[in-house]
Order: structure tokens, then sequence, then C-alpha cells
């Protein structure tokens, strides 16, 4: 689906303003020492790995028991996990927003919802700026319409390779990513680089290739594609029209999800073997994350964008540097707007004066974090939700101030709302919330 459609000319003007602020930027605002073009142990290229739509519980090193994961999990062995990662949004725009500037939804201004989607303002500073202002080359694979340049999130690479579709059924699968990243890779290996590459599969539609379809669907579907679930137009029936969701067909549903996660999960370790081939392992730290995560029925109902619980909040986040991360588990809860300021840190690049996350690069070598509250934002299909994740437990709010409580440590599946039981710790969280709201609109481009 094209997101854009009359729209799109909003989005296409901010061209030159964005490519003014850019300098301007590079000259004024985040300014990073200049540096050599070569990359090293200590000044690392950077491959971030974002799966799209991806369940951390999906995966074996969070817990998965469905053997879908063996290539990610070896990254996890390998480097650091962090056990509890978030993200700040439920849907694509605004998380990946938050990802690419180190700032919440209310502070980044991207996102809205169905029918008024908001592109990034040119003001606002990006992870590629830093990267490339520092002498890196920069390129992004993406597969979303929402991370083209019309939307501004993906300002600051130099080459955007950007494929979006009219359908959840003709996209570019896995293996052309893959490919696609490789070549690049090939063609840039000898100097610093930062490269994403955005893996789309795990999104509805579930349509996993041979052989993950046999391994992990149920049986009628193994050889069989007649079933079909998450196309554009059942995502919209249900949504707008209430078509309701047997059962059955979301759990059918799910396991072809999870033969799209295996399908993914094969192409990620094509290409860290690809990078060990070319003899990057050491000189390139790899990421590994999702944008968001997707609900099969755990609180009622499907898909993502709808909710702050987290099936849909909870991602991995996964940190490999052969030579220089040892392995390790990381249980202090982080959220993405943490990878700005920990990329550019690890890399040797200074900071961004504009990027509001925490450095976790000293828990990358075995230091300690302290904690920090976490804001979560967004609703793709109607007025925002918003919540406050500190400590053990995370109050949502809905619109009308309805009000949820859980205790995420104790209840992960957040079936026991503590809102009426601890009705003074709602109270507290909640003056939080609006406080941190109201901060990152003062301090951003506001909702």
């Amino acid at each position: 689906m094209s997101r854009l459609g009359s729209r799109g000319n909003r989005f296409r003007t901010s061209g030159f303003l964005s490519g003014l602020f850019f300098a301007l930027a590079l000259l004024e605002v985040c300014a990073c020492s200049p540096r050599s073009l070569a990359a090293s142990p200590e000044h690392p290229s950077v491959v971030f790995i974002a799966v799209d739509t991806l369940r951390a519980d999906r995966l074996g090193c969070y817990g998965g028991s469905r053997g879908l994961s063996p290539r990610i999990d070896e990254i996890a062995r390998q480097g650091a996990a962090f056990a509890s990662a978030f993200a700040h949004a439920p849907w694509t725009l605004p998380a990946f927003a938050s990802i690419l500037t180190s700032k919440t939804p209310p502070a980044h201004g991207a996102g809205g919802k169905l029918g008024d989607f908001r592109g990034l303002a040119p003001g606002i500073p990006t992870l590629p700026e830093q990267f490339r202002a520092a002498g890196y080359a920069t390129a992004a694979i993406v597969n979303v319409d929402f991370l083209a340049r019309p939307f501004g999130v993906t300002r600051g690479f130099e080459h955007l390779d950007a494929r979006a579709f009219e359908d959840n059924e003709n996209v570019r699968g896995a293996g052309p990513t893959t490919e696609a990243a490789l070549s690049w890779i090939r063609d840039h290996r000898r100097g610093a680089f930062f490269l994403m590459v955005h893996y789309f599969d795990p999104h509805a539609e579930y349509r996993p290739p041979q052989p993950f379809r046999r391994r992990f669907a149920s049986p009628p579907d193994q050889e069989d594609e007649t079933f079909r679930f998450g196309t554009r137009r059942q995502v919209v029936e249900h949504r707008l029209h209430g078509t309701p969701l047997p059962r059955d067909d979301v759990e059918r549903a799910e396991k072809l999800y999870d033969g799209e996660v295996a399908c993914v999960d094969q192409e990620v370790g094509r290409l860290i073997d690809g990078l060990s081939g070319l003899g990057l392992d050491e000189s390139t730290l790899v990421v590994l994350t999702a944008d968001h995560g997707e609900e099969f029925l755990d609180h009622g109902d499907w898909e993502h964008g709808h909710t702050l619980y987290d099936e849909l909040l909870r991602v991995p986040l996964l940190l490999r540097q052969k030579g220089r991360i040892s392995p390790r588990r990381v249980d202090v809860a982080v959220g993405h707007i943490d990878l700005g300021p920990t990329l550019l840190a690890w890399c040797g690049l200074g900071s961004c004066s504009s990027f509001q996350g925490r450095d976790l690069a000293p828990a990358l070598s075995g230091g300690s974090l302290s904690e920090a509250a976490l804001l979560a934002y967004g609703n793709f299909w109607g007025p925002p939700l918003a919540s406050l994740r500190e400590g053990e437990y995370q109050l949502i709010l809905a619109p009308g101030k309805r009000r949820e409580l859980y205790r995420w440590t104790s209840d992960p599946k957040e079936m026991q709302d503590l809102a009426v039981e601890k009705a003074g710790l709602a109270d507290e969280l909640q003056a939080k919330l609006d406080r941190t709201q109201a901060a990152a609109v003062a301090g951003g481009a506001g909702v």
C-alpha cells in the first residue's frame, strides 16, 4: 500500500529544507570529530540489522522453543544480549524515527495515524547523518515506504535502496535483501561504513517460502498455500469494520509467521557469513533489533500498531563485535533511543547534543547501567496511547485517561491489571508520564 497518496507532495517538498538543515547540522548541532575512512576494531564499521515485526520471544535467545533462530542465537552467544529492550512505538514510522534520532515519538513528531501520517521534521538530526559527517559511507536497504526519503526518517543515508509495494504480498524478500546488502558491502569493504539492512518478511502477509513453510506451518498449510492471512484487505476490514478473528485461523497464521522468522534467521546468518568471508568480523559492529512486535491474540487481538502491551513493545537487541565485546547478558531495561548515543560512543565518534538516550557502551565492556524510565507513544489506528515503564511497572494510558498498570517483570504477559489495587503508584506514574511527555514536546518537534 502506498501510504503517501495525495500527501506525497507534502513530504517531497521537504527535500530542499532537509538538505539545508543537514549542512547546518554538520557545522553547528552535532559535529563529530573528522575521521579517517578506514575501519578498525576501535573505530568499527556498523551493520545495523532491523527485522520488521519480530517478536523477541520467537528467538531462542529470548526463550523461544521452536528452533526458529539458530543464526541469530549465535550472534547473541558471541556478543551482548539485552534481555529487556523496548520500542518506543508499536508501529514502523515512529519506531524507526526513535531508533534513528534518539528521541521519543512526542519529541521527534514522526508518526500520526492512518490517514494523517507525519514525516520527520527537517530540523532533527539523525544517526546516519552523524556517521556520514564523520567520514563513513552510509547506506540503507529497506522494504517499506515509511523508510523511503519522503518521510525523512532515513535522512543521512547517502545510498538508499528503498522498495515499497502496493500490497503485503509482492515485497522484496529476505534473500534479495541479503544479496543487495552483501553487494554493497563488497563494494565498500575497504573503508568505514554504516549500513542498515531492513528485513520485512515477518510482517503480514505471512507466506514463508519452502523449506520453512514445510517445517513450521500447520499440517494443512505445509504444502498448500490456499490459506491466506494478513492481506491488507483483511487488516483493514478487521480494524475498521470489526471483522472477527477465528482463533483457529490466527493460530495457523502464527505458525506461518514462525516460518517467516526462520527464513529471515537463515538470511541474517548468510549476511554474517559474508562479513566473515571478507575478513570484517573484528572491524564491524553488528547490531540486531526489531522496530516492534506482533500480537497473536495475546490480549484478544492481532497485528500491531493498536496497543502498548509488550508483545508489541518488547524487541530483541543484540550487539556483536568479535574480539571486542565479550559474551554477556544485560538485564537492565533499555530503549531504542539508547542506540544512537551507544553507537557513536562505541565507534569513537563523540556525541550528539540532541540525542536523548543513554550511552550503553559501558555495559558492552562489563560495566553497570542505571535504571531509566522508558516512554512509549502512538497508535496507527486512532488517538495515541502512551505508557511509562519505570522499575518493575508499566503504566498504560489510553485516550480518556483510562489506565492500566502491570508489573511486567513478574507478569510478562501483562494479564493482571493493578491500576485499582495500586492506585497510588498509578497516580505517581501517571503524573510522571504527563511530565515526560510535556518535556519531550518542549524539547522536540511536538506530537
